[in-house]
């Protein structure tokens, strides 16, 4: 059976998810960190992968911190919120933050939304600013900068 989207393993350990309309990388600047920059429109096609991509992180090096950029327009259909919802919710034992750095006002009251549903408090961090969000990150990956 073939996938709607496309796994690449990139250089550096790098792995890209990839559709069409919308790609998910991931980078790991250092054991228990995860950089996913996302951009496009993910309308569900990609299925539990995209949390699949995060499962191995959690489960050997938690608690994981998460930094997720969006580039762009980023947008996601209702069915992946919830998808990301309950994920967070679930595994919020195994993560110690979610940061997610966005590029719109509308972007961030969805993720305001989803850290209200996801009911994990402060773990969530949204940023508007990107420097604030690459300060972030440098403090939990000494070394790493935005891609």
């Amino acid at each position: 059976m073939k996938r709607a989207h496309e796994r690449e393993e990139l250089a550096g350990g790098r792995v890209r998810l990839s559709t069409a309309r919308c790609s998910f990388v991931y980078d790991r600047p250092r054991p228990g960190v995860v950089v996913c920059t996302m951009s496009g429109h993910d309308d569900g096609t990609f299925g539990t992968a995209t949390v699949d991509e995060l499962r191995g992180d959690v489960a050997r090096f938690a608690p994981v911190e998460l930094f997720f950029e969006t580039r762009g327009e980023f947008t996601a259909g209702t069915g992946v919120r919830t998808m990301w919802t309950d994920w967070i919710g679930a595994n919020q034992r195994g993560l110690k933050s979610v940061n997610i750095l966005v590029r719109s006002k509308y972007l961030q009251v969805t993720m305001e939304v989803t850290r209200l549903f996801s009911r994990t408090g402060e773990l969530m961090r949204i940023y508007l600013d990107p420097a604030a969000f690459a300060e972030a990150l440098g403090r939990s990956a000494p070394g790493s900068s935005q891609k």
